[in-house]
């Protein structure tokens, strides 16, 4: 699996932020809310990309002609 130094440096940064919600929740909570926010949308993009070249390469593998039946005909 292939990190990006911005993805690690994102990642580390919410860590962070979500460290300093959970130590005094009433305080940080618009802090906390908006770190969990960025992380849901973070991973939702990842899975739907992650989708999207899953299908790509299926409707590839599917629409593809065969080489060997192009040869028969």
């Amino acid at each position: 699996m292939h990190l990006s130094v911005p993805a690690v440096l994102l990642t580390t940064v919410y860590a962070a932020a979500l460290a300093v919600a959970v130590t005094a929740p009433g305080q940080h909570l618009l802090a906390g809310l908006l770190v969990l926010t960025g992380l849901v949308t973070r991973w939702a993009v990842r899975h739907r990309r992650a989708h999207a070249v899953v299908a790509a390469a299926t409707a590839d593998a599917v629409l593809a002609p065969d080489p060997a039946r192009a040869a028969a005909a």
